[in-house]
């Protein structure tokens, strides 16, 4: 028993290292051997980020996505495609939209072209649409080969959009790739080697501004009389523009001539004056002044719908030297 037990572990002990040894050799030579295939991956995402949108002119930006392939020991030739699709949160390719979540649907594209004419369509094929491709050659020695492929964005124009934030966001974004060794694929789907990297992300962003414009303000014009014995009543117009929700107030100054705190007056040459006064109401009882209570408001309906106010002016029966009277009102238009 003791004999045994002195040459079991040297007898069982010679194998384990031998097999070692053999295990060691092994893992050398295929070490030797390619580290991988041809090989794409992408990066990440990229960002479609328009800024300020929607106010009726075309608005372009651009983002590149990007990918990386890798062949073995020998230089490879790459051709990619680059599908893009139209979900969320709106359906659609040929206008893709973004939206503000509260109704707001901001109508855009994407394209392979800088001209921005070719609509990149959605994987596997395109959807009828010209496939975006190109090509590269990847070097041997399992090098890597990074190829950033520009997307075109633009919000189409005419658009007139409620204020807010616009978004979208696009999962369905894929890659297909093929290698061949002496000539470019003739497709993505021929080759020597063909595979698919994704799918990616796209987001995409733009945004509205609240805005308000006076596109009209006629002249308050009391015409020619004789005599100021009774009230001469006259009335002009002021139109505002506003983006579709954007709420406004609109106040009227007390002129250039005012006397006291709010009597407004026309003066002429000799330096003689007129009272006058303006109103919000046909009964000119509700003074338009530029103080809150006295101000008209709103709310805007977009900028191809105006809100067109009337100003009721009067001035009342007094005594007045004959002359050619005017005053100077500052419109105030805030949103």
């Amino acid at each position: 028993m003791k004999e045994s037990n002195m040459h079991s572990p040297a007898f069982l002990g010679a194998w384990p290292r031998r097999w070692l040894r053999l295990w060691l050799l092994a893992l050398l030579f295929a070490a030797a051997g390619p580290a991988a295939a041809q090989n794409c991956w992408s990066s990440g995402s990229a960002s479609i980020a328009f800024g300020s949108a929607g106010n009726g002119i075309a608005v372009d930006t651009s983002d590149t996505v990007n990918l990386t392939c890798q062949a073995d020991a020998n230089p490879r030739y790459l051709r990619w495609c680059l599908f893009i699709g139209g979900e969320a949160p709106i359906a659609g390719v040929n206008p893709r939209y973004m939206t503000n979540y509260n109704g707001g649907q901001m109508a855009y594209d994407l394209y392979s072209d800088a001209a921005r004419t070719q609509v990149i369509g959605p994987p596997p094929t395109g959807s009828g649409f010209t496939v975006y491709t190109g090509t590269a050659v990847v070097p041997g020695n399992y090098a890597q080969s990074a190829i950033s492929v520009p997307v075109y964005g633009r919000v189409a124009a005419g658009q007139d959009l409620p204020a807010g934030n616009y978004q979208a966001g696009i999962s369905n974004v894929m890659f297909y790739v093929a290698m061949a060794t002496s000539s470019y694929p003739a497709s993505c789907t021929t080759g020597a080697w063909t595979g698919s990297v994704g799918p990616l992300y796209i987001g995409v962003s733009a945004s509205v501004a609240n805005a308000c414009r006076i596109s009209l303000a006629t002249d308050l014009d009391f015409g020619a009389v004789s005599t100021l014995a009774s009230n001469r009543d006259q009335t002009s117009q002021i139109s505002v523009r506003c983006k579709a929700g954007t709420t406004w107030t609109l106040g009227l100054s007390n002129g250039v001539n005012v006397t006291g705190t709010s009597t407004r007056r026309m003066r002429n040459a000799a330096g003689q004056y007129v009272t006058y006064e303006m109103y919000r109401d046909t009964g000119r009882s509700q003074r338009w002044g530029n103080a809150s209570g006295t101000w008209a408001t709103g709310t805007g309906a977009g900028d191809a719908s105006p809100t067109t106010l009337t100003v009721y002016g009067r001035v009342p029966a007094q005594a007045a030297t004959s002359g050619t009277y005017s005053d100077t009102v500052t419109v105030t238009l805030t949103y």
